[in-house]
C-alpha cells in the first residue's frame, strides 16, 4: 500500500489577488495554521508518511512555515526551477517516488477515504483513479463524464450540477515514464490522453464535504469547514477480542485471526467521519512473551492489511507495563493500562476528538471500565460487529 502523496502546490492562486500576492495560497493561515498543514494531518491519518510539497511561486515562504517532520512522517519540499504544471512536476521527481502515489491539489479538502480510491483503482486493475463529486458551485471545473465507473471524457455542456475531480488522485508510477520534464498538464496530457486511447481511468464518486481556498467566497468558508472536519467523533476498540479472535498474547501473523467483518466496520467509520483508534494492554511484552519489536511488526502489518481492504485506523495505542512484569524495565503500575484511561486520555491529547459521538467498544469489563472513565459510551462487543457499529452510528448524529 502506498505511503507516499504529492501535494501541488506551485500555482499562483490569482483569483484571490491581494492575499497571494503576500503568500502561496496552500499557506494561508485557517483559525491560526496554513491550510496546507490541514492536508498533511488528514492524510496523515490514512497511512501516509512520506509528503511531496512541489512549489515554483514565493518558494522560501513553504520552507519557513512548514515543518521537515509530522509526527513520524517526512515532509519534502521541492522547488521547480521553471513552471511545470501539475504533470510537469511529477516527472521532476519521479526518481523519488515508489510504484504508486497520490496527489492531492494543496488548495483543496476533500473529506474522502484515499484507502477506498486506491482499493477501487486496484481491483479494477487501472493506473488511474480520480476521486468526484457531484457540485452545482464550481462553475469553473471541468465536468468529467463517465460509464461503467471509468472516465470516458468531458462533458462541455454540463454547467449546471457537473461531477467535478476533488483534487485527489491516485497514480501507478509507470503512467509518467514516457513523459519529459516540462510544462504539463494532469488533465489535459495524461487523462485526455488516456480516454482517447481507450485506457482506464477509475472514477469514484463521493458525496463527501469540499471545499477550495481559492476564491474570496470560499476563503471566508474555510474557517467553519476546517473547524467541523478537524474535531471528529471517535471509536476506540480493543485489540484482542474486537479486532481479531483473543488466542492469547498473541504476536504472530500466523496466530491472527480477524473477526468477522471487521474490515467493513472499520470502513463503516472511516466512511462516516470517525477517528478510529486501537488501545490495547500488551502484557505479553511485560511479562517476556515477546519483545516490543515484535509487537510492532505484527502492528505495521495489521494496519496495512486494513488499508489493502479500503479502510485505515488512525493511531494504536498499546500499553506493555504491568504492575508485577516479569521484565523490570516494563513493571510499573500505570493509568495507561486498563483499566485506567491513559491510553484514551493520549488520544485526546494527540488528535482533535469531538466526544459527543465517541464510543468504546470492548471485549472485558476493563475496557468498558476504562471508557466509562472517559465519559464515553462503553459496549462489549456483539458477535457481528459491522451490524453493532451501524446501530451505534445511527444513534448519533456525525
Amino acid at each position: 500500500m502506498t505511503e507516499e502523496c504529492i501535494i501541488l502546490a506551485g500555482g499562483l492562486g490569482t483569483r484571490l489577488g491581494r492575499i497571494t500576492k503576500k503568500i502561496p495560497k496552500p499557506l494561508i493561515e485557517v483559525n491560526n495554521k496554513p491550510f496546507i498543514l490541514y492536508i498533511i494531518e488528514n492524510l496523515y491519518r490514512q497511512g501516509i508518511r512520506k509528503f511531496y510539497i512541489l512549489t515554483w511561486y514565493k518558494n522560501q515562504f513553504f520552507l519557513k512555515k512548514i515543518p521537515k517532520k509530522f509526527k513520524n512522517s517526512k515532509i519534502f519540499i521541492i522547488k521547480e526551477k521553471n513552471k511545470l504544471g501539475t504533470a510537469g512536476c511529477i516527472v521532476n521527481i519521479l526518481d523519488k517516488l515508489g510504484k504508486s502515489f497520490f496527489v492531492v491539489n494543496g488548495d483543496t479538502f476533500f473529506d474522502i477515504n484515499i484507502r477506498d480510491l486506491e482499493k477501487k483503482t486496484n481491483d479494477n486493475t487501472s493506473k488511474i483513479g480520480i476521486g468526484l463529486k457531484y457540485s452545482l458551485t464550481h462553475k469553473d471545473y471541468k465536468s468529467y463524464q463517465i460509464k461503467n465507473n471509468l472516465v470516458t471524457g468531458y462533458n462541455k455542456n454540463n454547467k449546471k450540477n457537473k461531477l467535478v475531480c476533488g483534487g485527489i488522485y491516485y497514480f501507478k508510477k509507470n503512467v509518467f515514464d514516457r513523459l519529459k520534464k516540462r510544462n504539463l498538464d494532469i488533465d489535459h496530457d495524461i487523462v485526455s490522453q488516456y480516454t482517447k486511447k481507450n485506457r482506464k481511468i477509475t472514477a469514484v464518486i463521493y458525496n463527501k464535504d469540499f471545499i477550495d481556498i481559492g476564491t474570496y467566497y470560499f476563503l471566508k468558508k474555510a474557517k467553519k469547514f476546517i473547524e467541523k472536519k478537524n474535531y471528529r467523533p471517535a471509536a476506540f476498540l480493543d485489540r484482542d477480542g474486537v479486532i481479531n479472535h483473543d488466542y492469547e498474547y498473541v504476536h504472530m501473523q500466523k496466530n491472527f485471526v480477524w473477526k468477522k467483518n471487521i474490515f467493513k466496520a472499520i470502513k463503516l467509520l472511516n466512511d462516516s467521519g470517525f477517528r478510529v483508534f486501537i488501545i490495547t494492554n500488551q502484557a505479553g511484552i511485560a511479562n517476556g512473551f515477546y519483545s516490543e519489536k515484535k509487537f510492532k511488526i505484527l502492528n505495521s502489518w495489521m494496519l496495512k492489511q486494513f488499508m489493502k481492504h479500503g479502510s485505515f485506523i488512525d493511531q494504536v495505542y498499546y500499553c506493555p507495563y504491568h504492575p508485577i512484569a516479569k521484565i523490570k524495565k516494563y513493571r510499573k503500575k500505570t493509568n495507561m493500562r486498563k483499566p485506567g484511561n491513559g491510553m484514551i486520555i493520549r488520544a485526546f491529547n494527540d488528535w482533535k476528538i469531538k466526544r459527543k459521538g465517541s464510543f468504546l467498544i470492548g471485549d472485558t469489563s476493563a475496557d468498558i471500565e476504562a471508557g466509562k472513565k472517559s465519559n464515553l459510551k462503553s459496549y462489549f462487543v456483539k458477535s457481528n460487529i459491522y451490524s453493532q457499529i451501524a446501530r451505534i452510528i445511527s444513534q448519533n448524529t456525525v
